[in-house]
C-alpha cells in the first residue's frame, strides 16, 4: 500500500513547484516593467480628462468588452476561420523574417547585457554586488550545513543494507525529502535575509539575486525529488525498475535538462530587465527553449529501454501496456515537438506566451509513466497475494494521479474550473475532463469500498458454511442452504454497480454538455413501453423480489417448484437456477412459480424401514433401537446434528414375509443422510450381537407326488425349476426398479 504514497508525495512537490514557476521569469519581468509604465501613462491621461470624459471611457470599455464575449460565443463560420488563419499566416512569416534577421546580433547580446548591468555603478561596485551574492550564498549553506546533521542523522545518510517492507521505505524517503526540503529552506531563508538587511544594493542587483537564487532553490529541489525517485546511490529505496547505473545515468541526465533550463531561462529574464529586448529577445528565448525541450527529448530516447522495462513490468509480452512502453518515447517526443512548436507560434503571434506552462507540462508528462507503473506494479502484487483494500488503493491511486495531473495542468495553464462559465472550447474540455476524471475516482472509490465488504462478508458466510461440514456439491433432497444475507449480497452488489454505472453516465454526459434532461425523461418513457410490452419479464422480477423479501429459499437449499427440483445454485434479477441432484441443471423464472416446497428448513424426519421374522421379540428390538438411538447421541460425528434421537414406532405392518418395524430421527437438514448411514449399520450389528435375523422372502414349492429329484421326468423337472425361478423374480422385484425408487 505504501510504494505509490512516495510517488503522490513526489507529485505533489512537483505541483508545489511547478505552480509557482509556470510562467517564464522573463516575461513575468517584462510583465512588471509594462504594467508599471502602463499604469503612469494611464493616471496621466485619467487626471487630463474630466469626469464626463471618464464616464464615456467607461461605458465604451465596457461595450468593448461585451462585444468581446459575444465575439467568443459566434457561430461557426468556416470563411471568418480561413481569415483569421491566413491573417495569422501573415503575421508568422513576418516575424519569422525579423527574427532570422536578429541572428546576427545575438552574439552581441552577451555583452551588452554585461554593459547594462555594470553602468550607473561606482569603482568596484560590480565586484562589491559579486562579493554580497556570494557572501549570502556562503553564509545560507553554512547555516544549512550547521544544521544538516541535526536533520539528517548519519544512520540516514548511509545508504541502508536492505528495506524489505514498503511502508518502511515511504517513511525513510518521505522523511528524508521533507528533511532536504527544510534545510533548503532554511539555506534561501538566510541568504535572502543577510543580502536584503545588511547589504545596500540597487534595484537590478536585487532582481539578479533573486533571480539566481530562485533558479538555484530550482535546482537544488529537483535534485532532491530526483534522488527520492530515482535513487542512484540508495538500491534499496529505489522505486523505477533500475540498476545503480541506469538510475546514475537517469539522474545524471534529468539534472543537466533542468540545470540548464532553470539557469537560462532567469538568464533571459534578467537580459529583459536590463533592457535586452525586441527580436533578438525573442530569438534567444526561443533557442533557451529549444535546447531544454531538446535535452528532456534527449533523455527520454536514450533512457527508453530503462523506461520501456519500468513501465511494462508485470505485464504480459503482447499487452497493450507493454506495447505502450515501446511506444512511449517516442509519443513523448512527438507531443513535446508539437507542443513547442505551438509555444514558439504563439510567441511570435502574442505578447504573452505561457513559457514555464508549456515546460510544466513537458517535464509532467516525463514522469508520469514512471509514477503509474509504480502503482500497476502495486496493484499486480497485492493482487497476487489477495489483499483486496490494497488492491484497491493501488487502482485508487492511479485514478487520483490522473485527477492530479488534469488539476495541476488546468493550474498550469491559468484555467479556474470555478469561472469556466464564459470560457472557449479548450477551457469547457479542460472543466469537463476535470469532472469526468473527479467522478470516475469517487465512483471507483464507491464501488471498492462496496465490492470489498460485499466480497468479503460472502467469503465469511462461505467459509463458516464450508466449516459445518456442508458442501453444495454433494448435497441431497433437503440439504442445508446458505444464510439469508448470502443469498442477497450478490445480488446488491450487481445493483450498486448498475445504480453506479447509470448514475456516473449521466454525470460524465453532462459534464461534456449533453443535455440529460430530455436522456431521463426518454428512459422513463421507454421503460414504460417495455413494462407494458414486456410483462413477462416485469412479473419475473416483481415476483423473484417478493421470494426474496419472504425468505422463501436461500442459495445451497433444497426446494421443489412443481415441475422441477434441486439445489437452488445460483440467483439473479428474473431466475434462478436449480441443481438437481443427479446434476442436471434448470433455470426457473420467478412469474412462473405457483408454489415452492423447501426441503432445507428448521428440520427433517427419516423414517427407517425394518423387516424381520414373524417370530420376532418386538419388545426386545424396541429396546435395542433405544440403546442406538443412546449411542447414536453420543457419535462424534453426527451426535449434535440430531433433534429428536433414533427411536422405534413399533410394528408399522405385516406382510407376507415378516413383520415390518419402523423407526426414525429429526436432524439437522441436510444431515438425516448422513445419520440413516450410520443408523443402518448400527441397526444391523446390534441385529447379530443379538441374533435377530431380517426376514427374507422366500418361495416354497411343494410337489405333491414325493418322488426323488432323479425320477422326475426331465421336461417336468425343467419347468419345476422355471416356475420358481419366476416366482422368486416376483417376489424380489427388478433390480433396476429398486435402484430407480432408491434414487
Amino acid at each position: 500500500m505504501g510504494r505509490f504514497a512516495i510517488a503522490l508525495a513526489f507529485l505533489t512537490s512537483i505541483f508545489v513547484f511547478g505552480g509557482n514557476l509556470v510562467y517564464s521569469p522573463a516575461q513575468a519581468q517584462t510583465g512588471v516593467q509594462s504594467s508599471a509604465q502602463k499604469q503612469a501613462e494611464a493616471e496621466a491621461l485619467i487626471s487630463r480628462l474630466s469626469d464626463k470624459e471618464v464616464r464615456e471611457l467607461l461605458v465604451g470599455r465596457l461595450a468593448e468588452a461585451e462585444a468581446k464575449d459575444g465575439a467568443g460565443r459566434e457561430e461557426f463560420n468556416p470563411a471568418v476561420i480561413i481569415y483569421r488563419l491566413q491573417r495569422d499566416m501573415g503575421l508568422i512569416s513576418e516575424e519569422v523574417q525579423h527574427i532570422f534577421a536578429a541572428v546576427g546580433d545575438l552574439p552581441a547580446i552577451f555583452p551588452a547585457a554585461w554593459a547594462q548591468f555594470s553602468a550607473d555603478r561606482n569603482d568596484g561596485g560590480l565586484v562589491w554586488f559579486f562579493a554580497t551574492m556570494a557572501i549570502a550564498f556562503g553564509l545560507g549553506a553554512l547555516a544549512e550545513a550547521g544544521l544538516r546533521p541535526i536533520l539528517i542523522a548519519a544512520a540516514e545518510r548511509a545508504p541502508p543494507q536492505e528495506v524489505e517492507s514498503t511502508r518502511k521505505k515511504v517513511m525513510i524517503l518521505g522523511m528524508i525529502l521533507l528533511k532536504r526540503f527544510l534545510l533548503q529552506g532554511i539555506f534561501v531563508a538566510v541568504a535572502t535575509t543577510v543580502f536584503v538587511l545588511f547589504f545596500d544594493t540597487t534595484q537590478k542587483d536585487r532582481i539578479a539575486f533573486f533571480f539566481y537564487l530562485t533558479a538555484t532553490g530550482v535546482f537544488r529541489a529537483s535534485i532532491a525529488m530526483s534522488q527520492a525517485f530515482h535513487a542512484p546511490k540508495r538500491s534499496a529505496l529505489r522505486l523505477p525498475l533500475y540498476d545503480d547505473t541506469e538510475a546514475a545515468y537517469m539522474h545524471r541526465t534529468f539534472l543537466i535538462t533542468v540545470g540548464f533550463g532553470a539557469f537560462a531561462f532567469f538568464t533571459c529574464a534578467l537580459f529583459g530587465t536590463l533592457g535586452i529586448l525586441g527580436y533578438v529577445h525573442e530569438l534567444f528565448l526561443i533557442l533557451v527553449g529549444t535546447t531544454t525541450v531538446s535535452l528532456l527529448i534527449y533523455t527520454i530516447i536514450s533512457g527508453r529501454n530503462l523506461i520501456r522495462k519500468d513501465i511494462q513490468s508485470g505485464a504480459a509480452a503482447d499487452s497493450s501496456r507493454t506495447r505502450f512502453a515501446c511506444a512511449w518515447p517516442w509519443i513523448f517526443a512527438v507531443f513535446t515537438g508539437f507542443l513547442w512548436i505551438g509555444i514558439v507560434v504563439r510567441e511570435l503571434l502574442y505578447d504573452f506566451v505561457p513559457y514555464g506552462a508549456a515546460l510544466f507540462t513537458i517535464g509532467l508528462f516525463a514522469v508520469i509513466p514512471s509514477l503509474d507503473a509504480l502503482f500497476y506494479r502495486d496493484a499486480a502484487r497485492f493482487e497476487a497475494a489477495a489483499d483486496d483494500v490494497r488492491t484497491a488503493l493501488a487502482k485508487a491511486g492511479r485514478l487520483t494521479l490522473l485527477v492530479l495531473v488534469v488539476v495541476s495542468l488546468a493550474s498550469a495553464w491559468r484555467i479556474n474550473p470555478l469561472t469556466m462559465s464564459g470560457g472557449g472550447y479548450a477551457t469547457l474540455l479542460a472543466e469537463a475532463a476535470m469532472q469526468v476524471a473527479v467522478t470516475l475516482l469517487v465512483a471507483y472509490a464507491l464501488w471498492q469500498g462496496v465490492r470489498i465488504y460485499i466480497d468479503r462478508k460472502i467469503a465469511e458466510e462461505d467459509a463458516e458454511f464450508a466449516a459445518q461440514g456442508h458442501d453444495l456439491s454433494e448435497a441431497e433432497i433437503g440439504g442445508t442452504g446458505m444464510s439469508r444475507m448470502r443469498t442477497l449480497f450478490p445480488l446488491f452488489k450487481r445493483s450498486v454497480q448498475m445504480v453506479l454505472g447509470v448514475i456516473v453516465l449521466m454525470i460524465v454526459l453532462s459534464s461534456l454538455g449533453v443535455d440529460i434532461a430530455p436522456i431521463l425523461a426518454g428512459a422513463g418513457v421507454v421503460g414504460l413501453a417495455i413494462g407494458f410490452g414486456s410483462q413477462t419479464l416485469v412479473r419475473d422480477i416483481v415476483s423473484g423480489a417478493f421470494f426474496l423479501i419472504d425468505d422463501a429459499f436461500r442459495l445451497g437449499e433444497y426446494i421443489d417448484v412443481g415441475s422441477v427440483k434441486g439445489t437452488v445454485e445460483k440467483i439473479s434479477l428474473r431466475s434462478f437456477r436449480l441443481r438437481h441432484h443427479r446434476g442436471a441443471i434448470h433455470t426457473v423464472p420467478f412469474g412462473t412459480i405457483d408454489t415452492l416446497t423447501n426441503y432445507s428448513r428448521d428440520w427433517a424426519i427419516m423414517k427407517l424401514k425394518f423387516r424381520v421374522p414373524f417370530d420376532t421379540d418386538v419388545r426386545a428390538v424396541k429396546k435395542i433401537f433405544k440403546k442406538i438411538g443412546a449411542e447414536l447421541l453420543e457419535h462424534p460425528e453426527i451426535g449434535e446434528d440430531f433433534i429428536q434421537p433414533f427411536k422405534s414406532q413399533g410394528v408399522f405392518e405385516v406382510d407376507d414375509y415378516g413383520l415390518v418395524i419402523r423407526a426414525k430421527f429429526m436432524a439437522k437438514p441436510g444431515r438425516q443422510f448422513v445419520i440413516r448411514k450410520e443408523a443402518y449399520i448400527a441397526v444391523q450389528q446390534a441385529f447379530q450381537a443379538n441374533d435377530i435375523e431380517f426376514a427374507r422372502p422366500e418361495v416354497k414349492v411343494t410337489v405333491e407326488d414325493e418322488q426323488e429329484d432323479d425320477e422326475i421326468p426331465k421336461p417336468a423337472r425343467n419347468k419345476l425349476h422355471a416356475a420358481g425361478g419366476a416366482a422368486a423374480r416376483l417376489v424380489s422385484g427388478p433390480a433396476s426398479t429398486d435402484t430407480a425408487e432408491n434414487a
